[in-house]
């Protein structure tokens, strides 16, 4: 979008108390999570890799106070004034707790069963969870991302949340690192699958876990690790990879041949989509999920179903990628591939790994210990199984700084800047060696300090299609801004406005006839949007003669499902986030945030498109589904590292058949 225009000048909008008994690993993980001078929490990376490791975290009822690290009257990680006496034994005595039985207050009330230490402690009245110190995870298939969810006086809800549960209930559809988390009666039919264990327990790994043994011994020595990772090529590893795939119902049992084919990178890809993979062909992260074998991963799968459910329900976003610690979750790092940028360095005092571990409490207090026993919690329920079932459980003690109004802000640092011409700026990346990715990063005020929430990877501007005045298509480098903004506004489902610059040819598509039609999945509301499945406007905040303004630049935060360009960093200026974590960061303002519900935002968008002598008239009725924040969220835009030549944003374009810059 080219200058500054008033925001939206087309719309219209229609109207804990904790448990006694103390697990003490689990409490020193928080306890210790509150900064680098004073409190630590060890980071768990990839050691994890090989499955659950001998000491799990899950526990039944947690005390975790952590108060012994709260920042002192100066602000720093002051340790306890009385620190507790060292254990005598590496093995603390269990401390015998007895079972307490809950039991509704009245009649007719909203209950909820109750869960702890693995079994069915009664059930509650749902106001009454706050003060038994327990809360609600909603395990249904009717669970959504905050944004989706009705509203409660009126009911109401944004229109896509019946796609979103359309999609989420589908058997098939994959569509986890789209944003669509599937329903945990689909992930868990899955593990309950006798069929797929019984051919997932005739597999021997052998082939594949030498090769990944052989891979974390050269990890750190590029060349060498690709030579071993072409060993997955040959007829043994292979014949493994396929026989997973069939195990699974990826495969044709009879395309088993230890030769790679068309239909096995088909597999491979709908492999890494169920398991939430970012990345290509045979590569690391897909030989490990591989190599786990799907028992394995079937259980993985349901503990990051269950993550989703906690994170919304405990109002954290806390996941360790700022003070770079990952917890585990029953001793397994549950993710398969990292949605963070890969530093070494931590941010000072960054918030420790919260949303894990509350996982993995409640994961313990549902008894979901292995496979086994989170299938026999299934069967528990009988037949209706987990389709409308919301459990309450006891979760660690939420940090001190977590309010209904926290005071937060954003920042966006853009990292390594590269304005010369693609050739050119490929050039300056070798030259430079580690290339420093654009971050984002949510702060909140604690006391007189600020805690770094959370880190993620995000893009910023680079070069791109568009076309000029003239009528051409062309190269043109488009900027991000920089500088002090807010988001005033979060958009549900957010429909996609083309620009005039936008390419046709970017924006339909042609049938083996020749006959062309507008991709709608690109302008309607869906998780294929280019927005993905939520936004936040940047507006830039302009005081007049006593009047404020706000600014729309045409710059956003969204969701998106081009994955592999947040692993690039660029876009066309928009900072975008992996879709799943869009939501969660929507759904963490809004329960941190005020927030008013206004509901479908109307426009009178139209544009006709013509391409190959045919065109295609384009209407677009909503924009989406529009809460506003009250305050705004402050957002500061880093310059960051102007690197390669080219020290501004470049104003020529470059023509398609040449990499020559001309002016536009």
């Amino acid at each position: 979008m080219s200058g500054a225009v008033s925001a939206e000048p087309r719309d219209r909008v229609e109207g804990a108390s904790p448990s006694a008994e103390i697990v003490p690993k689990y409490a020193e993980i928080w306890a210790n999570s509150r900064g680098h001078d004073g409190c630590k929490l060890t980071a768990m990376g990839r050691s994890s890799r090989q499955g659950p490791s001998s000491f799990s975290l899950s526990i039944t009822a947690v005390v975790l106070s952590i108060a012994g690290c709260q920042p002192d009257s100066n602000g720093s990680n002051a340790p306890p004034t009385e620190p507790a006496p060292a254990a005598e034994s590496s093995e603390p005595a269990a401390i015998a707790v007895a079972k307490r039985v809950f039991a509704p207050s009245r009649k007719d009330c909203d209950r909820v069963a109750v869960f702890a230490a693995g079994e069915s402690a009664g059930a509650v009245c749902v106001e009454d969870v706050e003060k038994e110190g327990l809360t609600v995870v909603d395990l249904s298939d009717t669970w959504a991302p905050r944004v989706f969810v009705p509203d409660a006086p009126t009911q109401k809800a944004p229109e896509y949340r019946s796609k979103y549960l359309e999609l989420a209930n589908a058997k098939n559809a994959d569509l986890g690192l789209n944003g669509i988390a599937p329903t945990l009666s689909i992930v868990s039919a899955r593990l309950a699958d006798e069929k797929r264990q019984r051919c997932d327990a005739a597999i021997d790994r052998a082939p594949l876990t030498s090769i990944e043994a052989a891979l974390g011994a050269v990890a750190s020595d590029e060349r060498e690790a690709a030579k071993v990772l072409k060993q997955i090529e040959s007829k043994a590893a292979l014949s493994v990879v396929q026989a997973e795939l069939a195990c699974t119902g990826l495969l044709n049992a009879n395309k088993v041949t230890g030769r790679m084919s068309a239909s096995t990178q088909v597999a491979l890809e709908a492999f890494r989509r169920r398991n939430m993979i970012v990345g290509g062909g045979l590569d690391a992260d897909t030989l490990h999920a591989l190599a786990l074998g799907g028992e394995e991963l079937a259980f993985r799968a349901l503990l990051r179903g269950l993550r989703e459910r906690v994170a919304d329900a405990s109002g954290l976003i806390e996941d360790g990628t700022a003070s770079e610690t990952r917890a585990l979750v029953l001793g397994r790092e549950i993710d398969l591939s990292r949605f963070a940028p890969t530093l070494e360095q931590a941010i000072a005092g960054g918030a420790p790994d919260l949303v894990d571990i509350a996982t993995d409490a409640a994961a313990g207090e549902l008894g979901w210990s292995t496979p086994d026993a989170a299938r026999a919690f299934v069967v528990a329920q009988g037949k209706a199984g987990l389709g409308a079932l919301r459990v309450a459980v006891t979760l660690p003690a939420k940090p001190a700084y977590h309010s209904r109004t926290m005071d937060l802000r954003v920042e966006i640092d853009r990292g390594d800047v590269f304005y010369d011409s693609p050739g050119q700026a490929a050039a300056a990346r070798k030259k430079l060696g580690t290339v420093r990715a654009p971050t984002f990063v949510v702060y909140a005020k604690d006391g007189n300090r600020e805690v770094a929430l959370m880190r993620w990877a995000t893009t910023i501007g680079g070069w791109k299609k568009e076309r000029t005045d003239q009528g051409e298509i062309a190269l043109k480098y488009k900027q991000s801004d920089v500088g002090d903004r807010v988001w005033r506004q979060i958009i549900a489902a957010p429909a996609w406005l083309p620009p005039e610059s936008t390419p046709e040819a970017d924006l339909v598509h042609e049938d083996s006839e020749g006959n062309i039609a507008l991709r709608r999945d690109l302008i309607q509301p869906g998780y294929r949007n280019a927005y993905g499945l939520v936004m936040m406007i940047h507006h830039e905040v302009v005081d007049q003669g006593g009047k404020t303004t706000f600014l729309d630049h045409g710059i956003r935060t969204h969701g998106s499902v081009d994955y592999r360009s947040i692993r690039k960093g660029t876009s066309h200026g928009c900072h975008r986030l992996q879709n799943q974590l869009a939501l969660r960061l929507s759904g963490f303002l809004l329960e941190h945030r005020n927030t008013v519900r206004r509901g479908k935002m109307y426009t009178d968008y139209h544009r006709t498109l013509e391409h190959n002598d045919q065109t295609v008239e384009v209407d677009v009725p909503t924009r989406g589904y529009l809460y506003e924040l009250d305050p705004p969220v402050p957002v500061r835009v880093l310059k960051g590292r102007i690197a390669g030549e080219e020290q501004k944003p470049v104003s020529s374009v470059i023509a398609l058949n040449t990499n020559e810059p001309r002016e536009s």
